[in-house]
Formats: C-alpha cells, structure tokens, sequence
C-alpha cells in the first residue's frame, strides 16, 4: 500500500469540496453520518478496552501470587 503525499492529500481534500459543493450528496445526510460514525467508532473502542481490561484481570485472577505485581504492592502500601 503507497502512501500519499500531502500534495495528493490536497488534491483529494480539493476533489472531496468539489463534491459537496455541487450537490452530489445530502450535506445534512454526510454530516450526520460522520456523527453516528464517529459515535460508534468511540463506543467500539470503549468497549474493547473494557473487555481487554477485563480479560487481562480475571487471567491475572487465576495466580494466587504473582512476583512482580505483590513486589508494586507491597510498596505502594508502605
């Protein structure tokens, strides 16, 4: 996969003006879209890091002592 340059990154910014401002698409429509878009996006990414989070504690659960983490204990309870 190429990378763009940011005289190509202009050029499709440009061409992607062009297309709102003749009226191929419902500006309210792509706005709202990219609302919802940026919503779901949000709410996945929460998710996941819940759910990561969540997997790496109940795995870390299973040990009765783990080395490394009593050692961080133990000097934060001084």
């Amino acid at each position: 996969m190429s990378k763009l340059t940011d005289k190509q990154y202009q050029e499709l910014g440009k061409k992607l003006v062009n297309f709102y401002e003749l009226g191929y698409t419902n500006k309210k429509h792509a706005i709202s879209f990219s609302f919802f878009k940026g919503l779901a996006g949000g709410f996945g990414a929460f998710l996941g890091g819940t759910i990561l989070i969540g997997l790496v504690l109940w795995i870390l659960s299973l040990f009765d002592q783990i080395p490394f983490i009593e050692s961080i204990r133990s000097t934060l309870i001084r």
